[in-house]
Protein backbone atom coordinates (compact mmCIF):
# COMPACT_ATOMS: atom_id res chain seq x y z
CA UNK A 1 0.00 0.00 0.00
CA UNK A 2 1.80 3.20 -1.37
CA UNK A 3 1.11 6.01 1.08
CA UNK A 4 -1.28 7.96 -0.92
CA UNK A 5 -3.32 5.17 -0.74
CA UNK A 6 -2.61 5.13 2.84
CA UNK A 7 -3.41 8.87 3.61
CA UNK A 8 -6.63 8.44 1.85
CA UNK A 9 -7.87 5.57 3.94
CA UNK A 10 -7.09 7.09 6.99
CA UNK A 11 -9.22 10.58 5.63
CA UNK A 12 -11.93 8.61 4.98
CA UNK A 13 -12.15 6.81 8.31
CA UNK A 14 -11.94 9.97 9.43
CA UNK A 15 -14.94 11.53 7.68
CA UNK A 16 -16.60 8.52 8.01
CA UNK A 17 -15.97 8.61 12.00
CA UNK A 18 -16.73 12.54 11.98
CA UNK A 19 -20.21 11.69 10.07
CA UNK A 20 -21.37 8.93 12.35
CA UNK A 21 -20.23 10.78 15.30
CA UNK A 22 -22.39 13.83 14.31
CA UNK A 23 -25.24 11.42 13.43
CA UNK A 24 -25.31 9.91 17.03
CA UNK A 25 -25.20 13.21 19.18
CA UNK A 26 -27.86 15.37 15.96
CA UNK A 27 -30.55 17.58 17.54
CA UNK A 28 -32.07 17.94 14.20
CA UNK A 29 -36.27 16.56 15.02
CA UNK A 30 -37.39 13.60 13.03
CA UNK A 31 -40.48 12.89 12.12
CA UNK A 32 -41.77 9.25 12.40
CA UNK A 33 -45.14 8.18 11.07
CA UNK A 34 -47.38 5.36 11.81
CA UNK A 35 -50.88 4.36 10.05
CA UNK A 36 -53.74 2.58 12.17
CA UNK A 37 -56.56 1.30 10.30
CA UNK A 38 -59.72 1.47 11.37
CA UNK A 39 -63.64 0.97 10.63
CA UNK A 40 -64.10 3.85 13.08
CA UNK A 41 -63.63 6.79 10.65
CA UNK A 42 -64.54 7.18 7.02
CA UNK A 43 -61.91 9.31 6.15
CA UNK A 44 -58.23 9.99 7.41
CA UNK A 45 -57.53 11.66 10.08
CA UNK A 46 -53.82 13.24 11.27
CA UNK A 47 -52.92 13.72 14.92
CA UNK A 48 -49.41 14.60 15.64
CA UNK A 49 -48.04 13.49 19.06
CA UNK A 50 -45.89 15.75 21.01
CA UNK A 51 -44.50 14.87 24.22
CA UNK A 52 -41.56 15.90 26.31
CA UNK A 53 -40.49 18.86 25.36
CA UNK A 54 -39.12 20.16 28.58
CA UNK A 55 -38.84 23.79 27.02
CA UNK A 56 -36.55 22.96 24.84
CA UNK A 57 -35.63 25.73 22.43
CA UNK A 58 -35.87 24.77 18.57
CA UNK A 59 -34.80 28.43 16.63
CA UNK A 60 -35.97 31.77 18.30
CA UNK A 61 -39.82 31.44 19.38
CA UNK A 62 -39.52 28.14 18.64
CA UNK A 63 -40.22 28.88 14.81
CA UNK A 64 -38.33 26.10 13.77
CA UNK A 65 -40.80 23.61 15.63
CA UNK A 66 -43.63 25.38 14.68
CA UNK A 67 -42.48 25.33 10.59
CA UNK A 68 -42.10 22.00 11.11
CA UNK A 69 -45.75 21.48 12.91
CA UNK A 70 -47.24 23.79 10.05
CA UNK A 71 -45.85 21.57 7.21
CA UNK A 72 -47.04 18.24 8.95
CA UNK A 73 -50.45 20.22 8.82
CA UNK A 74 -52.20 17.96 11.40
CA UNK A 75 -56.51 17.87 11.86
CA UNK A 76 -55.37 17.87 16.09
CA UNK A 77 -52.19 18.08 18.20
CA UNK A 78 -51.74 15.60 21.42
CA UNK A 79 -49.51 16.71 24.16
CA UNK A 80 -48.67 13.92 26.85
CA UNK A 81 -47.23 16.17 29.26
CA UNK A 82 -43.71 17.46 30.16
CA UNK A 83 -44.05 20.12 27.72
CA UNK A 84 -42.97 22.75 30.75
CA UNK A 85 -39.66 21.67 32.93
CA UNK A 86 -38.98 22.85 36.53
CA UNK A 87 -35.46 22.85 35.50
CA UNK A 88 -35.07 25.91 33.09
CA UNK A 89 -37.51 28.54 32.30
CA UNK A 90 -40.76 27.93 30.26
CA UNK A 91 -40.90 30.79 27.89
CA UNK A 92 -40.14 28.39 24.92
CA UNK A 93 -42.94 25.67 25.81
CA UNK A 94 -45.15 29.20 25.97
CA UNK A 95 -44.11 30.06 22.57
CA UNK A 96 -45.12 26.44 21.23
CA UNK A 97 -48.31 26.20 22.84
CA UNK A 98 -49.43 29.91 22.06
CA UNK A 99 -48.50 29.39 18.56
CA UNK A 100 -50.23 25.84 17.88
CA UNK A 101 -52.93 26.20 20.12
CA UNK A 102 -54.20 29.13 18.40
CA UNK A 103 -53.81 27.44 14.75
CA UNK A 104 -55.35 24.16 15.88
CA UNK A 105 -57.58 22.28 18.24
CA UNK A 106 -55.04 20.72 20.76
CA UNK A 107 -55.32 18.20 23.48
CA UNK A 108 -52.98 18.30 26.44
CA UNK A 109 -52.55 16.19 30.02
CA UNK A 110 -49.58 17.08 32.60
CA UNK A 111 -46.50 15.18 32.95
CA UNK A 112 -44.77 14.95 36.56
CA UNK A 113 -42.23 17.62 35.49
CA UNK A 114 -45.18 20.23 35.39
CA UNK A 115 -45.62 18.98 39.02
CA UNK A 116 -42.12 18.92 40.02
CA UNK A 117 -41.97 23.18 39.17
CA UNK A 118 -44.62 23.68 42.28
CA UNK A 119 -47.50 25.63 40.10
CA UNK A 120 -48.80 22.71 38.11
CA UNK A 121 -52.06 25.10 38.71
CA UNK A 122 -50.44 27.70 36.69
CA UNK A 123 -48.99 26.14 34.16
CA UNK A 124 -52.64 24.86 33.47
CA UNK A 125 -53.90 28.02 33.32
CA UNK A 126 -51.58 29.18 31.00
CA UNK A 127 -51.91 26.16 28.79
CA UNK A 128 -55.73 26.72 28.35
CA UNK A 129 -55.59 30.72 27.80
CA UNK A 130 -53.19 29.30 24.63
CA UNK A 131 -56.22 27.22 24.01
CA UNK A 132 -55.19 24.09 24.86
CA UNK A 133 -57.90 21.66 26.07
CA UNK A 134 -56.53 20.02 29.41
CA UNK A 135 -57.89 16.34 30.14
CA UNK A 136 -57.38 15.64 33.87
CA UNK A 137 -59.59 12.37 33.81
CA UNK A 138 -62.26 13.70 31.24
CA UNK A 139 -62.99 12.99 28.10
CA UNK A 140 -64.04 15.87 24.99
CA UNK A 141 -65.46 15.09 21.66
CA UNK A 142 -63.08 15.95 18.84
CA UNK A 143 -65.34 16.57 15.32
CA UNK A 144 -63.06 15.53 11.86
CA UNK A 145 -63.77 14.74 8.78
CA UNK A 146 -63.51 11.07 9.41
CA UNK A 147 -66.01 11.52 11.96
CA UNK A 148 -66.12 12.03 15.38
CA UNK A 149 -63.69 10.88 17.84
CA UNK A 150 -63.63 10.64 21.80
CA UNK A 151 -60.63 11.72 23.12
CA UNK A 152 -59.39 10.99 26.85
CA UNK A 153 -56.44 12.02 28.94
CA UNK A 154 -55.10 11.40 32.74
CA UNK A 155 -52.71 13.55 34.72
CA UNK A 156 -49.40 12.36 35.59
CA UNK A 157 -49.51 9.97 38.90
CA UNK A 158 -47.14 12.49 40.50
CA UNK A 159 -49.46 14.90 40.66
CA UNK A 160 -52.06 12.60 42.93
CA UNK A 161 -51.56 12.69 46.76
CA UNK A 162 -50.24 9.09 47.50
CA UNK A 163 -48.04 9.73 44.03
CA UNK A 164 -49.01 6.18 42.77
CA UNK A 165 -52.23 5.21 40.97
CA UNK A 166 -55.13 4.91 43.73
CA UNK A 167 -56.30 8.31 42.97
CA UNK A 168 -55.19 7.81 38.94
CA UNK A 169 -56.89 5.17 38.75
CA UNK A 170 -60.39 7.30 39.22
CA UNK A 171 -59.56 8.96 36.59
CA UNK A 172 -58.88 6.57 34.37
CA UNK A 173 -62.13 4.75 35.29
CA UNK A 174 -63.74 8.04 34.47
CA UNK A 175 -62.09 8.32 30.89
CA UNK A 176 -62.46 4.74 30.37
CA UNK A 177 -66.35 5.00 30.93
CA UNK A 178 -66.96 7.84 27.91
CA UNK A 179 -65.34 5.33 25.41
CA UNK A 180 -68.27 4.53 23.17
CA UNK A 181 -68.05 1.28 20.98
CA UNK A 182 -69.08 2.85 17.47
CA UNK A 183 -66.27 5.77 17.82
CA UNK A 184 -62.65 5.87 17.92
CA UNK A 185 -61.62 6.34 21.47
CA UNK A 186 -58.13 7.44 21.77
CA UNK A 187 -56.31 8.09 25.54
CA UNK A 188 -53.08 10.80 26.75
CA UNK A 189 -50.79 9.41 29.04
CA UNK A 190 -47.40 10.28 30.56
CA UNK A 191 -46.21 7.12 31.35
CA UNK A 192 -45.75 4.16 28.74
CA UNK A 193 -44.94 1.71 31.79
CA UNK A 194 -48.19 1.55 33.07
CA UNK A 195 -49.84 -0.76 30.27
CA UNK A 196 -51.50 -3.62 32.54
CA UNK A 197 -53.69 -0.70 33.33
CA UNK A 198 -54.07 0.45 29.87
CA UNK A 199 -54.81 -3.05 28.14
CA UNK A 200 -57.80 -3.77 31.01
CA UNK A 201 -59.47 -0.28 29.04
CA UNK A 202 -61.60 -0.07 25.86
CA UNK A 203 -59.08 2.57 23.97
CA UNK A 204 -58.56 2.19 20.93
CA UNK A 205 -55.44 3.93 20.89
CA UNK A 206 -52.74 5.15 23.94
CA UNK A 207 -50.31 7.99 23.13
CA UNK A 208 -47.64 8.08 25.95
CA UNK A 209 -43.62 9.79 26.16
CA UNK A 210 -41.88 10.10 29.38
CA UNK A 211 -39.21 7.63 28.31
CA UNK A 212 -37.02 10.03 26.41
CA UNK A 213 -36.09 7.05 24.00
CA UNK A 214 -34.16 5.01 26.28
CA UNK A 215 -31.68 8.18 25.75
CA UNK A 216 -28.95 6.03 24.02
CA UNK A 217 -29.99 3.69 20.94
CA UNK A 218 -27.85 1.23 19.58
CA UNK A 219 -29.63 0.84 15.99
CA UNK A 220 -30.66 -3.23 15.29
CA UNK A 221 -29.34 -3.98 18.94
CA UNK A 222 -31.13 -2.13 21.69
CA UNK A 223 -34.36 0.39 21.25
CA UNK A 224 -33.18 1.93 24.58
CA UNK A 225 -30.41 2.04 27.56
CA UNK A 226 -32.10 3.66 30.25
CA UNK A 227 -35.82 5.17 30.58
CA UNK A 228 -37.41 7.00 34.23
CA UNK A 229 -39.48 4.22 36.34
CA UNK A 230 -37.81 1.20 33.86
CA UNK A 231 -34.49 1.37 34.36
CA UNK A 232 -32.14 -0.15 31.74
CA UNK A 233 -33.38 -1.48 28.81
CA UNK A 234 -37.24 -0.09 28.63
CA UNK A 235 -39.35 -2.54 27.16
CA UNK A 236 -41.51 1.10 25.90
CA UNK A 237 -38.48 3.61 25.11
CA UNK A 238 -40.64 4.40 21.77
CA UNK A 239 -42.05 2.93 19.07
CA UNK A 240 -45.91 1.02 18.25
CA UNK A 241 -46.97 -1.93 20.65
CA UNK A 242 -49.62 -3.74 20.41
CA UNK A 243 -51.78 -3.73 24.00
CA UNK A 244 -54.07 -6.72 23.14
CA UNK A 245 -56.39 -7.50 20.02
CA UNK A 246 -57.52 -4.25 18.55
CA UNK A 247 -55.48 -1.62 20.98
CA UNK A 248 -52.26 0.33 20.14
CA UNK A 249 -49.70 1.99 22.48
CA UNK A 250 -47.64 4.54 20.69
CA UNK A 251 -44.71 6.03 22.87
CA UNK A 252 -43.13 9.17 21.72
CA UNK A 253 -39.71 9.78 22.03
CA UNK A 254 -40.01 13.04 23.11
CA UNK A 255 -38.31 16.38 22.16
CA UNK A 256 -35.93 16.87 25.46
CA UNK A 257 -32.71 18.24 24.50
CA UNK A 258 -31.77 18.79 28.53
CA UNK A 259 -29.91 17.13 30.89
CA UNK A 260 -29.34 13.56 29.88
CA UNK A 261 -27.55 12.98 26.36
CA UNK A 262 -29.37 11.57 23.60
CA UNK A 263 -27.20 8.93 21.64
CA UNK A 264 -28.80 7.88 17.86
CA UNK A 265 -32.01 9.14 19.46
CA UNK A 266 -32.64 12.34 18.00
CA UNK A 267 -35.77 14.27 19.44
CA UNK A 268 -39.38 13.20 17.74
CA UNK A 269 -42.64 14.06 16.48
CA UNK A 270 -44.67 11.47 16.04
CA UNK A 271 -47.24 11.70 13.28
CA UNK A 272 -50.29 9.28 13.66
CA UNK A 273 -52.76 8.83 10.85
CA UNK A 274 -56.28 7.27 10.86
CA UNK A 275 -57.41 5.25 7.80
CA UNK A 276 -60.58 3.72 7.13
CA UNK A 277 -60.72 -0.23 7.24
CA UNK A 278 -61.51 -1.97 4.40
CA UNK A 279 -63.83 -4.24 3.94
CA UNK A 280 -62.47 -8.05 2.50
Amino acid sequence: MNKLTKAALITGGAATLAALAAAAVSEKPKVTSYVISTEKVKKPVRLLHVSDLHSSAYGKEQRKLIELTNAIAPDAILLTGDIADNRVPNDNAFAYTRAVGASYPCFYVTGNHEFYTGYAEKLRQIFASHGLTLLEGESATFVTKGGSLTVCGVDDPYGFPDRKHRFWEEQLADCNAAVQADRFALLLTHRPEIVDYYAETDFDLIVAGHAHGGQVILPKVINGLYAPHQGLFPKYAGGRYTLREGQTMIVSRGLSKYVRPRIFNRPELVVITLVPKNDP
